[in-house]
């Protein structure tokens, strides 16, 4: 009782989620339960042994499709873990080996000078002289230091393997040039820092007016320091440049409040197509594209909206293949539903039998196609020497054991559904439900063709054998 209450469990589940093919499917079973209830017999008893039959040939159609299901859902499993499996686990170890997702912040410049102050400090007791203290303190120069910034980024994609699939890796050629003012009244020490979030960089240059001052910088907290001394009406030209790797996003952004000045970023992609194009959450889109450059210009503005690209995931290894596969338990379940109703209304002798023969030969020839992806030249390669091959006899097979206008529709069912709808599904993801619908369509059609010549010859054998009578 209890694996009967199973199996309910699942056909009501199955048809919750694909009613179209359970539909189909329980279609088949009833035309073997009444095909077999239909056939002579000469008594109460005989019928019902008939009827028993036919849902004992239904019973073994069920479980003979449970079992292939399950050996196509395993194959399709092991396909995908050891193609193009992307993971967490695995990208976090691509971004600590080959570097993090990039968030640059703008250079921050900070002006400050120490005054002495002189405190007085007044007793309540009049006899009692007053206290004189002196300190330091350290005064911030308030004011936009910024005149202009010209920065360019070149960014190359570097994808990286990792498991079986591959991540979105790339290289930045960097270079950050700015024109800076000190706005005081004072001489002043200044601080300009340059927050430094590549993991790694190579080919580090940092020119102060044109002198190299690499020597004087200093790293705190993940940022390039240059401490300096400088006098009123200061400008100075500073330049950083470095090169650095990442995975997925370059991020760009101008964090302080102020206003910003004859800004000028250019972003190089010289190898991101531009139908590829993709920002950042919280990202702006560039001021104008030129070719494979991204071009953001701001002049008084304000905005803390970064500025960036998000690269598109890779194609994975067996994307082809793991597109047709993933739709092959559709045409399954098509193609098996369509040779149990096609070859029992056909009269074929041990049509269930034959039936589960084609069934499981199209199971494992989708199980040897994912076999064979990585030896015959992805899927096409293997398809051409598998797929094609498996279905063509196939499809002779159907011509055999049934003759005339129906083999051949037989036949060209098991290429119908075994090859073109599965590819067609796979490759173009948004037409997946019209496929199916066409080919659920034209699986009703050939059904009801099939009574229909059914009928007829009935007709014609039930009326040739009153003429024999009456003769």
């Amino acid at each position: 009782m209890e694996s009967i209450q199973h199996l309910l469990d699942l056909g009501r589940n199955y048809l919750g989620r694909q009613p179209t093919l359970a539909l189909v499917f329980i279609v088949a079973l009833i035309t073997v339960v009444v095909n077999a209830a239909r056939m002579p017999a000469t008594n109460l008893a005989g019928r019902i042994t008939r009827f028993a039959w036919g849902l004992v040939l239904a019973g073994f159609l069920m479980g003979a499709a449970m079992v292939l299901k399950s050996y196509q859902n395993n194959a399709l499993s092991e396909f995908r873990r050891t193609h193009g499996r992307v993971s967490e686990a695995n990208y976090e170890a691509v971004q600590n080996i080959w570097g993090s997702e990039q968030n640059q912040q703008e250079l921050t410049v900070e002006f400050g000078y120490d005054e002495e102050v002189t405190e007085r400090i007044e007793f309540e007791d009049p006899t009692k002289p007053a206290l004189i203290k002196k300190r330091t303190e350290h005064r911030i120069v308030p004011g936009n230091p910024f005149e202009s910034a010209r920065h360019e980024v070149t960014l190359r994609q570097n994808p990286r393997k990792k498991g079986s699939a591959i991540y979105p890796g790339y290289e930045t050629d960097c270079r950050f040039t700015y024109k800076l003012r000190y706005p005081g009244e004072h001489d002043a020490a200044a601080m300009l820092r340059f927050p430094f979030t590549a993991a790694a960089c190579n080919d580090l240059n940092v020119n102060l007016d044109g002198t190299n001052v690499l020597g004087r910088l200093q790293i705190e907290n993940g940022a390039l320091v240059l401490p300096l001394d400088v006098k009123k009406g200061w400008t100075g030209d500073y330049e950083i440049g470095f090169k650095s790797r990442g995975v997925s996003v370059w991020y760009f952004q101008v964090s302080e409040e102020r206003v910003i000045r004859d800004f000028l970023l250019t972003l190089h992609l010289p190898d991101l197509p531009r139908e590829k194009l993709n920002y950042p959450e919280g990202c702006m889109t560039p001021t104008e594209i030129a070719g494979h450059d991204l071009i953001y210009r701001l002049g008084n503005a304000v905005s803390s909206k970064g500025m960036g690209i998000a690269l598109a995931k890779p194609e994975q290894p067996g994307t082809t293949m793991n597109a047709v596969l993933g739709e092959s338990s559709t045409a399954w379940t098509l193609l098996f539903a369509g040779m149990i109703s096609g070859l029992t209304l056909a009269g074929v002798q041990r049509a269930a039998l034959v039936s589960v023969f084609i069934g499981a030969a199209t199971a494992f020839a989708y199980g040897l196609l994912g076999n064979f992806h990585d030896i015959a030249f992805g899927f096409w390669g293997s398809a051409a020497i598998v797929l094609m091959p498996v279905f063509v006899s196939l499809a002779w097979l159907a011509t055999r054991a049934v003759g005339g206008a129906t083999g051949k529709l037989l036949a060209s069912e098991v290429v119908v559904f075994g090859v073109v709808y599965p590819v067609l599904a796979g490759l173009d993801a948004d037409r997946q439900a019209l496929y199916l619908n066409i080919a659920a369509a034209s699986w009703l059609v050939l059904t009801a063709w099939q009574l229909r010549e059914t009928a007829r010859l009935n007709n014609e054998a039930a009326v040739a054998s009153q003429t024999v009578k009456s003769l």
